[in-house]
């Protein structure tokens, strides 16, 4: 007993020192943990539910699960009009600061978000017969699709207001919340899917985004209480400037973004093999999310402390997060991808003997998640310096690169046509994001050497 009350004493000790109360490191290593706890029970269920719901399937509509996927992500990202970005920057930045107008940009996000969420989901389940019969030739995904209206605003709804939760550093309850939605999903797809095939998967994730949603709901009312704000229509009016630095380009990046994906994946839906086809890369899309959650865990402490650090002014320490950040990010993700490259052949036997034969898409898939997870942290960066219209410009160009490769090579290769044109895409974007966030921290961080020289002025 004596020898294990003196490591825990050791061990109090070493983190006292290497994370000393309110450092910039702990609040990275604390924010982290917390993050990739909730993200790693979620992630882990969703991933083995995903292997028992492709049993159950089978290849061909397992193949039009992932489309639907897909179309709830399209909707869903132009509803939600880039807000749970906003939320985090701006509830991160004022809830101690300045509460009152902290309550009104709340007021704002939700009355937009919603509202966007909303008509999207009531399109998409007007839209749903003339995407079964016309877009993808299959009258029968015109029930499931009419089910996914539900579904993307259910699932819009709990990331918008998880957007909110990241702001008010509620990380400890974010991956609380983030574990009961996993085993909630786990328990619903599983059983749904089995009584009601297709539309159970897509009824069962519903129940679970719901569910996330409802709890988020309880615990932001109880953050809005310790902080003082209210959230309340009054001054609204003041903070429409919003809409223009993230409501106007996230509906931009969202417009081109999800629908040039969806188009090229109708594409190939529409060749030989059809949704057979989408299968191995809807699979390797699910294992992508294992590359990235631990940079998306971290995503939703980057933008708050990042916010925090420019607001403050901050610029040794902003950097210093940057560069962190970017290691954590990359590190963690190739860290990942590797391990899954190699056991690619025994992973895509557990969703079936014939998906063994997509593990070259499996790969290349992981790999761009890998490039993805560095992209992310620059992508936060330029939400923080309010640039999201540069982000923007570069979705523009990845919609072109994806639109145009998949027209040409889709006809000849099939699905490796779009994911070889997908990874070129992702690429050339990175690098572009990257170049231009870099410029805009130079201007920052050079703005304190200006100051400093006025000072030693006299100015």
């Amino acid at each position: 007993m004596a020898r294990e009350i003196k490591l825990l004493s050791w061990f109090k000790h070493r983190c006292s020192r290497y994370l000393p109360h309110g450092s910039l490191r702990k609040s990275l290593v604390m924010g982290v943990s917390w993050s990739v706890t909730g993200a790693i029970i979620q992630r882990g269920l969703s991933l083995l539910a995903g292997i028992i719901v492709a049993r159950i399937l089978g290849r061909h509509v397992y193949g039009q699960w992932g489309v639907i996927l897909g179309i709830a992500s399209m909707f869903g990202s132009i509803g939600g009009l880039g807000m749970a970005t906003a939320a985090a920057k701006y509830i991160a930045e004022l809830k101690k600061n300045d509460p009152l107008r902290a309550g009104r940009v709340l007021s704002l996000i939700l009355l937009i978000s919603f509202g966007g969420v909303l008509i999207t989901s009531i399109a998409c389940l007007c839209l749903a017969k003339l995407m079964a019969d016309h877009l993808y030739h299959t009258p029968e995904l015109f029930i499931p699709l009419m089910v996914t209206s539900a579904m993307l605003f259910c699932l819009m709804g709990n990331l918008i207001l998880q957007g909110v939760m990241a702001g008010f550093e509620s990380f400890r309850e974010i991956a609380q919340i983030s574990a009961i939605q996993g085993v909630v999903l786990f328990v619903a797809i599983v059983l749904l899917t089995y009584w009601l095939g297709l539309v159970g998967t897509i009824t069962g994730m519903t129940i679970s985004y719901g569910t996330a949603a409802c709890l988020y709901l309880v615990a932001i009312f109880k953050r809005c209480r310790k902080y003082d704000i209210r959230v309340s229509g009054t001054g609204m009016r003041k903070e429409l400037r919003i809409i223009w630095n993230y409501a106007a380009p996230g509906f931009l990046t969202s417009f081109i973004l999800h629908p040039a994906n969806m188009l090229s994946q109708a594409m190939v839906a529409n060749t030989r093999k059809g949704f057979s086809g989408l299968a191995g890369y809807s699979a390797a899309v699910y294992w992508r999310e294992l590359v990235l959650f631990v940079p998306r865990a971290a995503k939703r402490i980057t933008l708050p402390m990042l916010s925090k650090l420019r607001g403050d002014k901050d610029y040794k320490r902003f950097r210093k997060a940057l560069w962190a950040n970017i290691a954590v990010n990359g590190g963690v993700a190739l860290a990942v991808a590797l391990p899954l490259m190699i056991l690619s052949p025994w992973i895509l036997r557990l969703y079936g003997p014939d998906f063994a034969q997509d593990r070259d898409i499996f790969i290349v898939v992981i790999a761009i998640g890998v490039i993805q997870a560095i992209r992310e942290v620059f992508t936060q960066v330029l939400a923080c310096m309010e640039r999201m219209w540069y982000h923007s410009a570069s979705n523009f160009l990845w919609g072109i690169i994806v639109l145009g490769g998949s027209y040409f090579l889709i006809p000849k290769f099939g699905i490796r046509g779009f994911i070889w044109v997908y990874a070129f895409a992702t690429f050339v974007v990175t690098i572009s994001v990257s170049c231009t966030a870099m410029i805009f921290v130079n201007r920052f961080c050079r703005t304190k050497k200006v100051i400093c020289d006025n000072v030693q002025q006299g100015w």
